[in-house]
């Protein structure tokens, strides 16, 4: 069920969104005193948007494989 093609893009996308985030948020602890206050708001609301997008697919898929399975039964 997760293997078919659509599901496997699904998780791609989430995979990828939360990757995204985790690397801006690595990136904001590591240079916090180099980065402008500007710069540090913009990063933080691409990690919640990314993170928020992470959260959709998430339930996307798990709402696709779970109407999959009831309808197998």
């Amino acid at each position: 069920m997760y293997n078919s093609p659509a599901n496997k893009r699904l998780r791609f996308w989430a995979l990828a969104s939360i990757s995204v985030s985790i690397v801006l948020v690595l990136a904001m602890i590591i240079w916090i005193d180099k980065l402008e206050y500007k710069l540090l708001m913009f990063m933080r609301g691409c990690t919640g948007l990314f993170a928020i997008f992470f959260v959709i697919l998430s339930a996307i898929l798990v709402y696709r494989v779970n109407k999959e399975h009831i309808d197998k039964r």
